[in-house]
């Protein structure tokens, strides 16, 4: 497939009801369950907290991002791209530009470890040229539902110096509302 030039893709906010239910679509079947924020609270932002943007190619929405600000850093929640239009590079250019967008802030987000599949394994190596460092292999991701399992899962971020414990805690506290260790 041919790489997409970087000036072809933009973020922004997903402003129409035809974009939102083909994000809706995009995200739905990109992650398991246990991995899924419920579409609704993303829509409602979890009281302005949230931030859910889109990934667009010229005018048409590829890709979905949901992100925290925090004080210290950026936390990417969810980052997908249309399974029909992988590997162009597209979302290697939605991550460059995002860490233009929020510097000096770095960026943290959570991953499949590697071990657990090749697209896992794809995934890390993506991160990895984009400057992403691998601070805690031992990250489990809280459920977001009662009935749901909690998710061993990896954080990596930009800053190879961000405090895993620190960050974790965070994470845990705002973005999963997790008070009890």
């Amino acid at each position: 497939m041919t790489t997409i030039e970087e000036t072809k893709i933009t973020l922004a906010p997903i402003v129409t009801d035809s974009d939102l239910n083909i994000a809706k679509e995009i995200y739905l079947d990109a992650f398991p369950p246990a991995e899924q924020r419920p579409w609704d609270k993303i829509l409602s932002r979890c009281d302005g907290k949230l931030n859910l943007t889109g990934i667009f190619l010229g005018q048409r929405i590829v890709g979905i991002i949901t992100n925290w600000n925090f004080d210290n850093f950026l936390y990417v929640e969810h980052f997908v791209i249309d399974p029909t239009m992988r590997s162009q590079g597209i979302g290697s250019a939605a991550i460059s530009i995002l860490q233009r967008q929020c510097a000096p802030l770095p960026i943290l987000l959570e991953v499949e470890p590697e071990h657990l599949s090749p697209q896992a394994a794809r995934r890390v190596s993506v991160y990895q040229r984009l400057g992403f460092h691998v601070i805690d292999r031992s990250y489990v991701q809280p459920p977001y539902d009662s009935y749901l399992p909690p998710v061993h899962l990896w954080l990596m971020s930009t800053d190879p110096n961000i405090s895993p414990e620190k960050a974790s805690l965070l994470l845990h506290r705002v973005v999963y509302n997790v008070t009890e260790a």
